[in-house]
């Protein structure tokens, strides 16, 4: 991934200010049924998605956020982008990233780990066949929809797929160095120099870059899967360095 490849994504207000190697996006208040979105990506968001990051691949930033717990998600890292904007399952899910959302999401990837807060996060569903992911188009999305349905779906997904995380207890409004190795057979993370996830088997297939903020709110668990907004009262930004990035 190189910063000249970053373009930015900006969706209702969402704006991007830049000052050399530091970027801080930017969402405005916003309403609980409106979206708002700043982004910095390095790819085409036109289906079907083109990306060119692959393995070995590492990324270095340092970073804050405007408050300690903002008004749903943000994040930075590699993804393969498998939502539609409506929030339909395009893809199985794949990502090496540090990954925030807020109390109003319940994104229960592992079995364990909390339904949102601010993880560092691998999550590998690519070894899922496709047909089982996206299986008569939206009739899947559907289903997920139905929460006994989804329950049993939910529960054999987490058994198949490849997914680590780990919980931050960092302040995100004060600045941290975040380093992360995308390699063939492990995806390491550290934060201010230590190293505090180490995942095996990550995705080696092709994902976009993504910085980002904005007020989604996603539910993952029991109850199926869902996408929609929370409200946010005040201005919220995330603002970063990036010190090194490389194959």
């Amino acid at each position: 991934m190189l910063p000249e490849r970053l373009r930015d994504h900006l969706v209702n207000g969402g704006r991007l200010e830049r000052n050399g190697n530091r970027y801080r996006l930017i969402i405005p208040p916003v309403a609980p049924d409106s979206y708002s979105d700043a982004q910095l990506d390095d790819y085409d968001h036109a289906l079907p998605r083109v990306f060119s990051n692959q393995p070995p691949q590492r990324l270095h930033v340092r970073a804050r956020f405007s408050h300690r717990e903002p008004k749903g998600t943000a994040g930075f890292g590699f993804w393969n982008h498998p939502f539609s904007r409506e929030g339909a399952v395009v893809e199985p899910p794949c990502n090496v990233w540090f990954f925030y959302s807020s109390a109003e999401s319940d994104l229960r990837v592992t079995r364990d780990a909390p339904g949102h807060g601010f993880k560092a996060a691998m999550l590998n569903s690519g070894s899922l066949p496709r047909p089982i992911m996206v299986v008569a188009g939206q009739a899947f999305n559907i289903l997920l929809k139905l929460p006994v349905i989804a329950n049993v779906m939910m529960s054999s997904a987490r058994t198949a797929i490849r997914a680590k995380e780990v919980l931050l207890s960092v302040d995100m409004t004060l600045w941290h160095d975040y380093a992360l190795e995308w390699l063939n057979d492990v995806a390491i993370f550290r934060v201010d120099g230590q190293e505090v996830l180490r995942a095996a088997h990550p995705p080696r297939q092709a994902m976009g870059f993504a910085a980002w903020v904005d007020n989604y709110r996603a539910s993952a668990g029991n109850n199926g899967y869902r996408f929609a907004y929370v409200g946010a009262a005040e201005e919220q930004w995330l603002e970063l360095e990036i010190m090194g990035s490389d194959e």
